[in-house]
């Protein structure tokens, strides 16, 4: 049984520590989860993209184009593998992600073509960065009502943990023993951690389902009071709410633009004159602002609603994007990733909030499955773009003024529509 916070609107640190401690299990699963996906996220990725393109002969735009493809095949194949998390048992939905995701890693180590390594590219993706996030966000927006925001918030602190330390760990094993034995490195570490953890951190899960059918349809003899008298919105119904398209502009602009620096970072540090080293401590200050932002966001979500805060993630985007517009200096990584960090901590537990408090928790699954897909959507089409431009020349000042106005004109039809709504 979830013991959450006697007080949506208490903030203090001392009911968020009570509310960790009371729901650790549950929150420790989604925080392994998250860490887990960042083996199919662009950062850690891109980390042997120069030995990749290398080996197989490819350049920025082809490598791009194979990301592309896989991202984009990974996104489509979300609409419905996501909401099999809402018929499966958890248990045995995460057995598959999870399992899969390693058994790509595995392979990304021996690969021997493009073809393959294009194939290992989607699964990477569809597990790591599509269902690995996917699941971890799904059960933390379910499972939590009256704390949802904090429970995000604090779940999802795996993949910044991630970017804070795989980056770093990445360069030293590709350094000392090549990118296919840190591959396989990898997969064994992932595969026993969560051969140990997963189980037993979802340890009395069915009896945490119980309950929220109870709360959400009235399943049992504990019905009536209990049950939700939110309405619970099917995915086609969604499908045809123009405030879900308004919000998607949004959603889009954040692993398009963000994928699109992360998976050419070698490049822009090149072109600039950073030495890599610079940049993979700089991830360092991007997961902890990350962090910091999580956790500060996710009370507030509480306090006055994800709707209310939807547009403010993207201020410090658009910060990021001026500091590589107006300058090449060896601090620039530091400020656009701790802008990039800032902007992003806000939005994962705002996300995983906002869907619920506008359609409901019953159909979570498959209506943040076509959220999840917007997101890898948007990471898919990135890095090819991105990589077209360079190829021809444009740089990659010119490129974040572009991705800057979309950043001004969609954060306005957001802030415009939902204001609208709301008068």
């Amino acid at each position: 049984m979830l013991a959450q916070c006697a007080g949506a609107g208490d903030t203090g640190p001392m009911q968020y520590l009570r509310f960790i401690v009371g729901n650790w299990r549950l929150l420790a699963f989604g925080f392994v989860l998250s860490f887990g996906s960042s083996f199919g996220q662009t950062f850690y990725i891109s980390m042997s993209s120069a030995q990749i393109r290398a080996e197989f002969g490819l350049t920025h735009g082809e490598f791009g184009l194979a990301f592309t493809a896989a991202t984009l095949l990974s996104g489509f194949s979300l609409v419905w593998a996501g909401r099999q998390i809402d018929r499966l048992d958890l248990r045995l939905f995460t057995a598959l992600v999870v399992g899969t995701l390693i058994a790509a890693m595995a392979a990304f180590s021996v690969v021997a073509s493009v073809a393959a390594l294009t194939v290992i590219l989607f699964l990477l993706r569809f597990c790591g960065q599509g269902l690995m996030s996917h699941t971890a966000s799904t059960t933390m927006a379910r499972y939590f009502d009256r704390d949802r925001g904090k429970a995000l918030s604090v779940g999802l602190l795996g993949q910044p943990f991630g970017e804070a330390v795989l980056p770093l760990v990445a360069v030293g094993f590709i350094a000392a023993v090549g990118w296919r034995s840190a591959w396989a490195l990898s997969a064994a570490a992932m595969a026993t951690g969560c051969l140990l953890l997963l189980p037993w951190l979802l340890r009395g899960h069915a009896e945490r389902h119980r309950e929220f059918l109870v709360r959400t349809v009235g399943n049992g003899p504990a019905a009536g009071a209990a049950v939700s008298a939110a309405r619970q919105w099917t995915r086609g119904e969604v499908l045809r709410d123009p405030r879900f398209h308004i919000m998607a502009t949004v959603v889009l602009a954040f692993p398009f633009i963000g994928t699109g620096l992360f998976f050419h970072q070698v490049h822009i540090a090149e072109t600039r004159g950073w030495p890599l080293e610079l940049l993979a401590f700089a991830f360092t200050g991007f997961a902890v602002m990350r962090v910091a932002a999580s956790l500060a966001f996710g009370p507030a979500i509480d306090r006055f609603g994800a709707i209310r805060l939807v547009t403010l993630p993207m201020v410090p985007l658009a910060i990021a994007l001026i500091a590589i517009i107006a300058s090449d200096s060896v601090v620039v990584p530091f400020i656009y990733l701790g802008a990039l960090g800032l902007s992003i901590g806000m939005l994962m537990p705002l996300l995983g909030a906002v869907w619920t408090e506008m359609y409901g928790a019953l159909h979570i699954g498959a209506i943040k499955a076509m959220s999840t897909a917007i997101i890898v959507l948007g990471s898919a089409t990135s890095p090819a773009i991105f990589g077209m431009l360079i190829d021809r020349g444009v740089s990659i000042g010119a490129i974040a003024q572009l991705c800057l106005a979309y950043v001004v004109l969609a954060g306005t039809a957001v802030a415009w529509k939902f204001r609208h709504d709301r008068v």
